[in-house]
């Protein structure tokens, strides 16, 4: 069995490898079938499926995104990955499942801060995840889709 950081480590780097279909396949391959997204608070926002939804209307948005890993640690009951994200916003957006309606092309560059995310790991599948800092959130506020907050 791997260590939780390697199971995120092989998730990234299979994400990355040919995005965007790389990205919905490891998700495929690596995240449970009951998997939640947590929130900040700890509330569920996505399963599987919405995870997958929102990656491939990221990448319709931004057609050169990327996620750049900067540590992988293990972690009591996981990993935590700290990285940012950088693209340009090219493309709608369409948050509507997320309440936020379709965001449109903004032609922003955006590189977000550093960003750190908890994954919760059981054997090699990815159960859940939940951020600390920034992730999404970063994004969102660098296309001034949501206020940023800090």
């Amino acid at each position: 069995m791997s260590s939780k950081a390697e199971v995120i480590r092989k998730w990234h780097d299979e994400s990355w490898a040919n995005p965007p279909s790389s990205a919905v396949e490891a998700a495929e391959k690596f995240f449970s079938d009951d998997y939640k997204g947590f929130d900040k608070d700890g509330e569920v926002i996505s399963d599987k499926a919405a995870y997958i939804g929102m990656t491939q209307f990221i990448f319709d948005a931004f057609k050169d995104f990327k996620g750049v890993v900067h540590d992988i640690s293990d972690e009591d009951g996981g990993a935590i990955l700290t990285f940012h994200f950088e693209g340009t916003h090219t493309g709608d957006l369409d948050l509507s499942a997320m309440g936020l309606g379709v965001i449109p092309a903004s032609g922003k560059r955006v590189v977000t801060s550093e960003s750190k995310t908890m994954f919760m790991v059981e054997g090699d599948q990815i159960v859940a995840s939940k951020p600390i800092s920034g992730g999404l959130e970063s994004l969102l506020a660098g296309i001034g889709a949501v206020p940023s907050s800090g």
